[in-house]
């Protein structure tokens, strides 16, 4: 499959290698496009090829319906959906496995893996000094906008479900797990209080109308994480 060159208007299968050897160059990455990439980097995404000239941004889940919205939204910087690991292979890989603590469940709870990957770029330079500890690690100064928390959201939140209870926002951070005050901080400006326990930021019932309100309409493959909450009252 061939990609159009931007500049040149011309068609090339390796559009990155096009790039780096003739006079036109990579369009930059808008300021949306780049919120997209710091929410999802929070999540599951990673910065790949960090030694290199150019870094490439990748994410992989069982979600295609997502990486096709996200596929659209990069344009001509992404490289596209591809399949990473089928269910089997996975199952497979599970069934082998010799660690002792490891329980083989059924088939039927494998999916296939898809991926994502954008083109290298320059821009990304600032995106790998995440990484700069030798693990990932949210940097002192992020502001955190309705795009970042919203990928954050889908990548790594959910909605519990107490009895008798309306549903709240819970969003893992593992990572930073011992920076709870700096976690809680990122949404105080939006007048968001939420208790940090264990590796979660939790929203009380009442904020996360809120929550959802600021962070705006659902995303393709994750419409279950947008309740109609007013109708649960």
């Amino acid at each position: 499959m061939a990609d159009t060159c931007p500049s040149c208007r011309r068609n090339f299968k390796r559009l990155g290698t096009h790039w780096a050897r003739s006079e036109c160059e990579r369009p930059s990455f808008s300021e949306h496009q780049i919120e997209i990439l710091v929410g999802l980097l929070m999540g599951d995404g990673d910065i790949h090829g960090r030694s290199d000239p150019n870094p490439h941004f990748r994410i992989r889940m069982t979600n295609p319906a997502f990486l096709s919205y996200l596929d659209d939204c990069f344009g001509v910087l992404s490289t596209g959906v591809f399949l990473d690991r089928d269910a089997d292979y996975q199952y497979r890989q599970a069934a082998e496995s010799e660690h002792e603590k490891f329980t083989v469940t059924n088939r039927e709870e494998y999916n296939d893996l898809h991926g994502l990957r954008t083109r290298s770029h320059p821009q990304l330079h600032e995106l790998k000094q995440w990484y700069r500890s030798g693990e990932k690690r949210f940097p002192s100064d992020l502001t955190i906008t309705p795009t970042i928390a919203k990928m954050w959201y889908v990548c790594d939140g959910w909605l519990a479900q107490e009895k008798d209870h309306r549903p709240c926002v819970m969003i893992k951070a593992t990572n930073e797990a011992d920076r709870a005050e700096y976690l809680k901080n990122l949404f105080s400006e939006q007048g968001l209080e939420p208790h940090f326990t264990r590796t979660e930021l939790q929203f009380t019932t009442n904020q996360t109308e809120g929550f959802l309100d600021w962070i705006g309409s659902p995303l393709p493959g994750f419409e279950y994480k947008w309740p109609s909450l007013r109708n649960q009252e």
